[in-house]
């Protein structure tokens, strides 16, 4: 007779005598833990996964941080199962990342997400989605002992503090941004207006320093802004660049909007077009070289505004800072895939 399917039980708190002594053994047993470490997972125990009434698998829940990203605190998350399948560790992770959220949701505790430290070769290679399905587990990169970093951040969470009126995921999800009438975006060569008209408005607003600095960017511009009667208003460049922490080749994204224009809402359209553009790129397989956009956002006042770990409806997710402590930000196309560890280190 064949084994009945898997069933997850929370494990949170007091789990009485049999239970735990069950669990236990399970965990040095199967899991080949000794005492002490046994007991640690047992007091850091969130759910259990049982077939047929027998303990096949438990996951676990330390506090800690992640350098890599910032040093925010996360949940790191561990699992042990009696035999390693992708489906019953998908169906184990997702009833922990639940459990946690309500407590995150109920206790305000400071933990911002889980974190899962991948160690498995084989597991990297048999996974390589950036976001593995059915888990919403996002690729950030790896940590200095070859370990893979992945992240689900709860709903709502703050990277970092935020003004009184910091707007809430909800509201920013709802929010529609509609373009004003008097603009239109293009790309540069379909726009009324020229490379000079860029580059002049970059210097008149000390966006850029030196002329020659500026003819440089100027050939990584994608889409402007132009107001049908006042010339271009904002602009967006993006650039192939490999990114180390993530250790992959990604369009780095940037944009600038005059100074008079900054109430409307340029900035936000064209992260999106540009966001859709490079994305239907990648998915028709007219470009492939990226699988994703990367942003980083340098002013500290829209830091404080926009503080939270994920942007709707623009959909980057945050995953550390630059070494000037931006915001670095991240954006995977549809579909898209994580190089091999070995490649990863040598490409």
């Amino acid at each position: 007779m064949s084994a009945g399917p898997a069933a997850i039980v929370a494990a949170r708190g007091d789990l009485g005598d049999p239970r735990a002594g069950e669990i236990l053994d399970f965990l040095s047993g199967s899991g080949g833990l000794n005492e002490e470490a046994a007991r640690r997972w047992l007091s850091e125990l969130v759910c259990v996964a049982l077939q047929d009434g027998r303990v096949i698998g438990v996951s676990a829940a330390r506090a800690g941080t992640i350098g890599l990203i910032g040093g925010r605190p996360f949940w790191l998350y561990q699992c042990l199962l009696v035999r390693q399948t992708d489906e019953v560790w998908d169906q184990l992770f997702k009833a922990s990342a639940e459990v946690l959220a309500r407590e995150f949701e109920d206790d305000e505790v400071p933990y911002i997400g889980l974190c899962v430290l991948v160690e498995d070769l084989e597991v990297m290679r048999r996974r390589p989605q950036a976001i593995w399905p059915g888990t919403d587990l996002i690729f950030a990169g790896y940590v200095d002992d070859g370990r893979q970093v992945r992240l689900r951040y709860f709903w709502g969470a703050s990277i970092s503090p935020g003004l009184p009126n910091s707007p809430s995921l909800e509201e920013t999800r709802a929010q529609e941004y509609p373009l004003e009438d008097r603009y239109e975006i293009l790309p540069l060569e379909r726009a009324q207006a020229t490379a000079e008209d860029v580059i002049n408005l970059w210097l008149r607003e000390g966006a850029m320093t030196t002329t020659d600095d500026a003819r440089q960017r100027v050939a990584e511009v994608s889409l402007v802004a132009v107001e049908r009667e006042g010339g271009v208003a904002g602009v967006s460049t993006v650039y192939l660049q490999r990114n180390e922490q993530l250790r992959m080749n990604l369009w780095h994204y940037r944009t600038y909007v005059a100074e008079p224009h900054r109430l409307s809402n340029i900035a936000a359209q064209l992260i999106f077009r540009n966001r859709d553009l490079l994305e239907e790129h990648f998915i028709s397989g007219a470009d492939t070289r990226a699988p994703g956009m990367l942003f980083e956002l340098e002013n500290p006042g829209m830091r404080e505004y926009f503080n939270k770990a994920l942007w709707l409806p623009a959909d980057f997710i945050f995953i550390g800072e630059n070494e000037s402590g931006a915001h670095v930000r991240v954006h995977y196309f549809p579909g898209a895939e994580v190089p091999p560890p070995a490649a990863a280190a040598l490409d």
